[in-house]
């Protein structure tokens, strides 16, 4: 994915949610996504929900990606619950070294599927995969899970970068594909067909446009 100007307008915006346990690293993994680097060491424990966005060029579409990063707190479970509406990828975090973690998935896929769109994407994201000598999940039990549960899968490591990118590529792939094959309405993400102002000002314009033409 090649980075854009902010100032570019998107072909299409998509809109993420980072939900899962609290202190699994959901925090970590957005910022290594948007700075592209992991020197922050220390991230603070999100509160109620924070928001960040990126553009990108994506098979010459450009594609902003709007995320909210949700507290995995039991107290915050309703409000993150609201922002699920008009969402179309939910990227679902664990912790390698925490068997609890990786059992309240099944209750944050329920939340997910029950207050999401009926075409939402979800991919589960094993995280601290750097922590090799504490880890407590099976990867290839976890990949089996989660290939049942009809979810994407993959591993990651907030700590040094690896596989973070390609958490979110692959849920951005699923969803584009799912868009070329007319399987979801694409003018659903389309940012100037989603503003009928702006559309029938673009409209009228070129109505009058082509009424002062004497050619």
């Amino acid at each position: 994915m090649k980075g854009l100007n902010q100032e570019q307008s998107a072909d299409y915006i998509f809109k993420f949610i980072l939900i899962g346990n609290s202190s699994t690293g959901k925090t970590s993994i957005l910022q290594y996504f948007i700075k592209q680097n992991c020197t922050i060491k220390k991230v603070q424990q999100t509160v109620g929900i924070e928001f960040q966005s990126k553009f990108f060029v994506y098979k010459n579409k450009n594609i902003k990606l709007q995320i909210w990063d949700t507290a995995g707190q039991e107290r915050f479970r309703s409000i993150a619950r609201t922002y699920f509406k008009n969402t179309i990828g939910a990227i679902l975090v664990y912790d390698v070294t925490s068997q609890d973690s990786y059992e309240a998935l099944d209750d944050w896929i329920k939340d997910a599927r029950e207050n999401g769109k009926s075409d939402l994407d979800i991919i589960v994201v094993g995280n601290k995969i750097d922590l090799t000598d504490q880890r407590v999940v099976d990867k290839d039990y976890a990949e089996r899970d989660m290939r049942n549960k009809d979810v994407l899968y993959v591993e990651t490591s907030a700590m040094t970068g690896e596989n973070v990118d390609k958490c979110f590529q692959s849920l951005i792939d699923q969803i584009y594909n799912k868009i070329e094959k007319g399987q979801i309405e694409k003018d659903e993400f389309n940012p100037q067909l989603k503003n009928p102002l702006k559309q029938n000002l673009t409209t009228k314009t070129n109505h009058v446009q082509s009424q002062s033409c004497n050619c």
